[in-house]
């Protein structure tokens, strides 16, 4: 029969999950399995006690939180090289690549390799359970190691989404289990000052090899602030392992200089656990992080490095959302609105928080579903497409339902135009909405506004023959008729000049007008 002997370097080895890994681990895990990968990533966020949960905002938020991605605009690479004790190292790597308008990925692996163990076979007796021999067989290592895939972008102006995927393996000698786990994350912007974050580790697992174990479901949140201009920031983070005691984090980081930041944590369970400070440099594109951890078993020191490349990926997404957004407005403009909505679709899901878009897209959403275009120079086209752009554009109701009630009229035989119509004049507030015509059409829309204009006249509602004429000109800017009317119903409101001047604008538009030429002569 053969035995694993751990000798002092195993009973080493148990203390540091017991006791430090760190010790706060096992009152939070309740001694489950991938308890390494609570220990954190990143020689900044070490030094800060990890309270970064909320705080992330570089190539670490690929373990730390991967909403926190959406915040970066350059290509990173960060290395950290952690040695605890007796053999026994950390080691993490991530790559964060932004994108212009699918959000930021990275790639990243965590390792704990222990090496060294002493390996012996032990013979017995059956009869009486005696050792009779020892053997020496050697050592064996242990190495947990976990490569996840991260992405996170916006949603909102303010929020962010991401998702990490993970997949961890231990293997202890010739013993080797595996768990595939997903962790979901939100951050939301509260203002220029503070964020908070929430997430959900180990949502969904699937475990295989010589394990029953099973990832514990995890609740983490966070809290950040920034003050100073930016030189000073501050977390505090809780995190809930199922079956397990609630943990804390609190720290925080000032930068003296540009080049030159200074860093400090606290880690309880709730109890306190452990203290972290270390400092940062930066230079150009490259920073170096040193972060020194004190607890009950001495103290270890984390390094890491970090290197930023590329152009800044905001203006390039700057460049593509302006790039959607004029063909948008392009074809928008010539009436093919289910394109124009397609690519202001576009430039929201690049952009989430641009409000113009966000206008444009929905009040776009609801005359799709009236007139999905409105293309070409006749006259119909023509008159649908300036109703339709002059409202989404929100300039002039009033101007969109005029040109659209003059298209109807043209055709009174497209209820969806009507149906428009009718939707947009309850918008603008009008009491008049406008009836499918009943038995002959005798009258055109302009014709109605004519006549409704002239018995004004008639009544001696002055006020109301201008309204009406002006409805006639938006429509008909060269109506001479109108003009005329609108003159009148001025010269009999004693308002002379303003009659003169209309009268005047008849004749720019028919010189041969004899009415309105003896009507000036008067006035002379």
């Amino acid at each position: 029969m053969a035995l694993y002997l751990n000798s002092r370097r195993v009973l080493l080895w148990a203390g540091f999950f017991l006791c430090y890994s760190p010790a706060f681990l096992l009152a939070q895990g309740g001694g489950q399995p991938a308890q390494f990968m609570s220990y954190g990533a990143g020689a900044r966020a070490l030094s800060m006690g990890g309270a970064f949960f909320a705080i992330a905002d570089d190539s670490s938020a690929s373990y730390w939180n991967p909403a926190g991605l959406s915040l970066m605009e350059r290509k990173e690479i960060t290395a950290m090289q952690a040695s605890l004790f007796v053999d026994t190292s950390l080691s993490f790597l991530t790559y964060a690549h932004p994108t212009a308008t699918n959000g930021t990925f990275a790639l990243n692996i965590t390792q704990l390799k222990s090496a060294g163990f002493e390996k012996v076979g032990i013979s017995v007796n059956p009869n009486n359970q005696e050792i009779i021999n020892i053997q020496n067989l050697g050592t064996f290592d242990n190495v947990e190691q976990a490569i996840g895939f991260a992405w996170g972008r916006t949603l909102t102006e303010t929020l962010s989404f991401g998702i990490f995927l993970k997949n961890i393996t231990r293997k202890l000698d010739s013993s080797q289990d595996s768990f595939r786990a997903v962790d979901i994350s939100a951050l939301q912007r509260m203002g220029s000052l503070w964020k908070l974050a929430v997430g959900v580790q180990n949502v969904f697992s699937i475990r295989s090899g010589d394990t029953d174990d099973k990832l514990p479901l995890t609740l983490k949140v966070g809290n950040a602030v920034t003050l100073f201009k930016g030189r000073f920031g501050m977390g505090f983070d809780l995190t809930k392992p199922q079956q397990a005691g609630l943990g804390w984090r609190l720290g925080g980081e000032y930068w003296l200089m540009n080049w030159f930041g200074i860093r400090f944590g606290l880690i309880g369970t709730p109890q306190f656990q452990e203290t972290d400070f270390g400092f940062g440099l930066k230079y150009r594109s490259f920073g170096l992080d040193i972060a020194q951890g004190i607890h009950d078993l001495g103290s270890s020191t984390r390094f890491s490095a970090t290197f930023r490349f590329g152009h800044s990926n905001k203006e390039k997404h700057d460049v593509e959302v302006r790039k959607y957004i004029q063909a948008g407005f392009e074809a928008f403009r010539q009436g093919q609105f289910a394109k124009s909505m397609e690519k202001f679709s576009a430039a929201l899901y690049a952009d989430p928080g641009n409000k113009e878009v966000t206008q444009m897209v929905t009040r776009l959403q609801t005359m799709l579903g009236f007139v999905p275009e409105a293309t070409g120079g006749e006259e119909i086209p023509s008159l649908v497409r300036r109703g339709v752009i002059t409202y989404v554009e929100g300039k002039d109701l009033k101007s969109a339902v005029n040109a659209l009630r003059h298209a109807f009229n043209k055709n009174s035989r497209d209820d969806k135009v009507l149906t428009l119509l009718n939707f947009i004049e309850k918008e603008a507030g009008i009491s008049e909405i406008t009836r499918k015509p009943e038995g002959p059409e005798i009258f055109t829309l302009v014709d109605q506004k004519i006549y409704d204009a002239r018995q004004a006249i008639y009544d001696g509602k002055y006020d109301l023959a201008i309204r009406r004429a002006q409805d006639v000109v938006d429509l008909e800017p060269n109506n001479e008729t109108a003009w005329e009317i609108m003159g009148s119903a001025f010269f009999l409101m004693d308002q002379k000049e303003k009659a003169k001047a209309i009268w005047k604008k008849v004749l720019e538009i028919n010189p041969n007008n004899k009415v309105v030429q003896e009507f000036l002569k008067q006035l002379e």
